[in-house]
């Protein structure tokens, strides 16, 4: 199967969970932040910072704070439901609300001075049957890559051999569908490596 690489900025795929039954948390030590979804409403966005500003601390975002730039809804967002999933114990429940938000496993602090808070591990997994890498890898046919002694094998987590899995997925689906029951997340950013092409 021919590799599938394009120029410049690509349209790839963040794992942002790994649904298995056998596993029920991340690597020890993984970082997680809650953050929104850049699609939700705005409504939506200001009545989830609303909530999470009460319970967490917001001041950064007010006006004058490290975090008020870029002054849109979906950045003081991210800050307040980061906060909240924090302050809360980062629980999978408390980066919920009402589907505006999902989990990063890569930092969304977008300047030195504001910068989004993480705990120790990462979130608790859903416990679910369907494994998105045998799932994906066996409708293509071809996960070579992330087999031992693959291009790709390395760094040999759940989540580098998903979102590897994932992006081939998604592109040879013609780039309809990157849901993966939640999981999954559209990014403009390649993660490739030089020697591991997505």
């Amino acid at each position: 199967m021919a590799k599938l690489a394009l120029p410049g900025p690509v349209i790839s795929l963040l794992l942002l969970f790994f649904f298995s039954g056998e596993i029920s948390m991340l690597v020890n030590g993984q970082k997680a932040w809650c953050v929104a979804k850049p699609a939700a409403p705005q409504h939506a966005l200001q009545s989830a910072l609303d909530y999470a500003c009460n319970y967490a601390d917001c001041s950064p975002t007010k006006k004058g704070g490290s975090c008020y730039d870029p002054d849109r809804p979906v950045h003081h967002a991210s800050f307040a439901m980061n906060a909240y999933y924090q302050k809360m114990g980062r629980n999978q429940w408390n980066c919920h609300f009402y589907n505006t938000s999902l989990i990063s496993l890569a930092d969304p602090s977008y300047n030195p001075c504001c910068q989004f808070v993480s705990g120790g591990s990462g979130p608790p997994l859903p416990q679910e049957k369907e494994n998105i890498i045998n799932f994906t890898c066996g409708i293509l046919k071809e996960c070579s890559e992330i087999q031992e002694h693959g291009s790709c094998y390395f760094p040999n987590t759940l989540i580098n051999h998903a979102s590897f899995s994932m992006n081939l997925y998604y592109k040879t689906d013609g780039r309809y569908n990157c849901d993966f029951n939640g999981v999954g997340l559209i990014v403009v950013t390649n993660p490739s490596k030089p020697i591991c092409l997505i």
